[in-house]
This record gives structure tokens, sequence and C-alpha cells, in this order.
């Protein structure tokens, strides 16, 4: 039997509650995703809510719960692979907990960041997931003025926070150590001669994985050797241009690692134009694990930096405060990386 409100105009929680049989207190906590509800009880209400066609107005929720049921996830790059995983652990966290995701792109722009910030300091949003590759004490005079859940997180381990003091949360990933860690792969496939593709110099993020290229090499008793570093963006076709630029050097470097997958990509594409083999000529390995480093060929070796882990936390961690399970002051978290070895960095020999 088809339900009809018994008022005219739009249908109201009272013409919701009577249908189904409830109080108005039981629909409004079903809507706002408050307190226990049983499961049968929530089904029959979205069931009349359906039938009846009731959409919440969601400015006068908010002005009655002080809740806008948004959560932001800002990030610097939309084009990028890498932060797919990401952005669905992230969505996945949102949406069991009844909310909703917005999802802003900065193009890794310091004045779009600030101004995230500024819409979460009113309000816009009941809290903030911020990626981007630096921050400087702007990103901090604006987070000392909000009073929301807000969890940082550079992909960088070195440079951010972490004291009880502070009014976010950071959830990070020791990059440089990632880069160590295919550098000294690299090393230890007997390659004295390894180039690297570097990102942007002029970014922190870039740096301390730039860092932890040359300590692999110099850990090795190999030569940091600036010929042998290329630096440009962070894009696949930057990484091509690597590729083109190692190919032309008199004495080319017998591996690569790259700052990312991406950079790693476009360096194989160029290398294998050219007619060398990958990795019999050039062996080569990235960092992120995006899904493509296990369909291109050959496989390219890489390190997992845990996006999605880092998404999925991050997230949990901002309902953990809006409930108040979340007690310390400031959440610090630093995920190690992992290195795995696919075709493209191992010559077996026969």
């Amino acid at each position: 039997m088809k339900v009809k409100s018994k008022t005219k105009g739009k249908p109201t929680i009272y013409d919701i509650a009577k249908a189904a049989g409830v109080s108005p207190g039981t629909v409004s906590r079903t809507l706002n995703n408050v307190g226990y509800i049983k499961d049968e009880t929530r089904e029959k209400i979205e069931k009349v809510m359906q039938q009846l066609k009731y959409i919440p107005n969601r400015a006068a929720r908010t002005l009655k719960t002080k809740r806008t049921g948004i959560i932001m996830l800002v990030i610097p790059d939309t084009d990028n692979p890498f932060y797919f995983d990401m952005i669905k652990a992230v969505q996945d966290v949102v949406k069991f907990n009844g909310y909703s995701m917005v999802l802003y792109y900065t193009e890794g722009k310091k004045s779009d960041e600030i101004k995230a910030l500024k819409m979460l300091h009113e309000h816009f949003a009941d809290g903030m997931i911020l990626i981007n590759f630096s921050f400087t004490n702007e990103h901090i005079k604006e987070i000392d003025r909000i009073d929301c859940p807000l969890v940082l997180s550079s992909i960088c381990a070195s440079h951010i926070g972490g004291n009880d003091g502070d009014r976010f949360d950071y959830i990070g990933v020791d990059t440089g150590k990632g880069i160590y860690l295919a550098t000294r792969h690299l090393a230890l496939q007997g390659h004295d001669s390894i180039g690297y593709i570097g990102g942007v110099r002029n970014l922190e993020v870039f740096r301390e994985r730039y860092g932890g290229y040359c300590n692999a090499l110099l850990d090795h008793n190999l030569h940091v050797d600036e010929k042998l570093v290329f630096w440009k963006d962070y894009t696949e076709s930057s990484g091509y241009e690597a590729g083109k630029y190692f190919l032309s050097l008199k004495d080319r470097p017998s591996a690569i690692c790259a700052a990312n997958d991406l950079l790693a990509v476009g360096a194989m594409r160029a290398i294998e134009e050219s007619g060398v083999k990958v990795p019999e000529d050039i062996s080569i390995i990235g960092m992120d694990n995006i899904e493509i480093t296990s369909r291109v060929r050959p496989k390219l070796s890489t390190v997992s930096i845990a996006q999605s882990e880092i998404g999925r936390i991050a997230a949990e961690l901002i309902f953990r405060r809006l409930k108040g399970e979340e007690t310390k002051p400031s959440v610090r978290l630093i995920f190690e990386p992992r290195l795995i070895v696919r075709e493209s960095s191992v010559v077996y020999k026969t």
C-alpha cells in the first residue's frame, strides 16, 4: 500500500514518523545517524521516506545538529593514479558513517590549500584530510584557527609536527626510506651507475626522496653524480623526457630509480622506443605501487607507500574525533615503505 503525506506541500519528519509508526525523535536520529536504531526500524523509516519522496533539508539539519554531514578530502592532483586508492578508502569510511565526501583539488597551489583550510574554519565540513607536498607558516596560521578534526598528510615523514600542542593529526610515510630501499636494491644487483628521476626539486617531499637516493649510494660507496639526476615534475611525460636524456649520455646509467611510478613508466616507454631493453640493458624501479605497475611489460618494480591505508586510517581518525573516542591531543603515524621486486629491475641469469 502506497503511503501518502497527510499534510500539504513537502512531507515532514512528522509524516514519516506517523507512517512508520515511530516517534519523530526516532526519525531524526535516523536522519542524523545519531544513537542506536534497530536495523528493521531504520529500514522501515527509509522505505517510508522513499515512498513519500522525502528530501532532507541539509541546511536545517546543520543549524540544528551543528554538523554538515560532510568530510572534505583535499588533494593536489586528480590525474595521478596514486590517489585513486586513497580516495576510495576515504569514501568507504565516510559512507559507512553516514556522511558524504567532497573532493577538493588544489593543483598543489598554496593559495588553494589555504582556501580549503578557510572553508573548514567556516564549517563547510565537519572534518578534513589535507594531502599536500609542503607546509608553510601560512598553513599553520590558518590551522590554528580551526576547531574541527583535521588530518594532514604530505606523503613525507620529516618536516611536519606531531607535538602535543598541534591542532591537527598527521599521517605520513617515510618516502626517503622508500627511495633508499629502491636504490639499495639496484646497488645490490651490481649496478654502480644509477640514474635518478627526481620530480620537483624545490618541494620538500621530493627533496626527502632525493636524500634517500644519495644516502643509499653513499652507503654502497657509490658517487653522487648530478649528471645522472633529472629534475622537472612528477608526470609520465617528464619520465619520458628523463628516459631520452639518460639515453643521450655518453656514459648512460645501467639502472634508473624514479621518485614515483609515473616517472618510471614514462622512462620505460622512452627506453623501449629506442630499442634498449628493460631490464637487460637498463633496470628501472619506481615508487607508489599504483595499479599500472603490474600491467606494464616488464612488470615494474616499485615501493609501496600505503596510500590506501593512509586514507582509511585518516578517515577513521576523523570520525573517532567527531564521536569523542580519540583522546590524544595529536596523533602522529608514519608508515614504513615496502619494496616490491618485479621484472623491471632483475636480470635472471640462465
